[in-house]
């Protein structure tokens, strides 16, 4: 498998410089009778990571920060959360994906990245007694749907030579079951020297927050309730794409034309 690199464990300027930050206003981007929630907190994803950013002043000006971003969604928060924290710092689109298991949907026995790396959970692996042919066949699979979803974003792709070393602040717009985050923190933590991982999203389940800590050196959000129920009521727009986000996906993305957001 070209590309790929195996680990196994046991457990550009242009996509940067599509927004920059501004003091949050009400009603922004929004016309009068627009919202879907009466408990939206963000007005959309820009606004996010506005407010998000102010939680992130300590890595403001860091020459190691890398900012990741795990989603579309995301990356319109991490658009501003980067150039929030400096004009020199990267922002990256990083996908990662869970190696299925035919069967058991919710069950992952590793995980492949955008730069091709692999992280392969052996005592998940050894427990359903997966063989290697069938493996590999679900790592080929999964590397080539993440090669054309990275490839569509302008920027560089996050290889271990712009991770290692650095403090990574991964982000999102949001976390519901938490597995995309969950899997890109693991394969971070397992796959690369970082001398941080950061987790940052404006809205986080409390629970999330223990479980992720186990992966993380830190969990940064504005919302944290008990239950989190959908994550797109914490949006004015709910999933909806506002034209503000589209023109910040369109910079980013090739295509970058989509009418809703996903979360996972």
């Amino acid at each position: 498998m070209v590309g790929i690199h195996t680990y196994s464990t046991s457990g550009s300027d242009r996509g940067r410089m599509a927004v920059t930050a501004a003091p949050p206003r009400p009603g922004y981007g929004l016309s009068a009778g627009t919202r879907r929630w009466s408990t939206a907190v963000f007005d959309d994803r820009i606004h996010a990571g506005t407010q998000l950013a102010s939680n992130l002043r300590e890595y403001v000006g860091d020459p190691n920060v890398v900012v990741l971003s795990v989603s579309r969604g995301g990356a319109v928060v991490g658009s501003v959360v980067a150039s929030a924290l400096g004009p020199g710092v990267p922002h990256l689109y990083y996908v990662v994906r869970p190696i299925p298991f035919a069967g058991l949907p919710r069950l992952s026995l590793g995980s492949v990245a955008g730069d091709g790396s692999v992280r392969i959970d052996n005592a998940v692996a050894q427990s359903v007694g997966v063989s290697e042919a069938t493996l590999l066949r679900s790592i080929e699979a999964v590397d080539t749907e993440l090669g054309r979803e990275q490839a569509s974003f302008f920027g560089a792709v996050p290889t271990a030579e712009r991770l290692e070393g650095r403090t990574l602040v991964v982000v999102d717009d949001g976390m519901e079951a938490g597995d995309t985050m969950r899997e890109a923190a693991m394969h971070l933590r397992h796959c690369y020297r970082a001398i941080k991982v950061v987790v940052a999203v404006p809205v986080c389940l409390a629970d999330l927050r223990k479980q992720l800590l186990r992966h993380v050196d830190g969990v940064i959000d504005i919302v944290s309730p008990v239950f989190v129920g959908s994550v797109a009521r914490w949006y004015a727009l709910g999933v909806a794409v506002s034209p503000a986000e589209q023109l910040v996906l369109d910079l980013m993305f090739v295509g970058g034309s989509s009418s809703s957001f996903d979360y996972d």
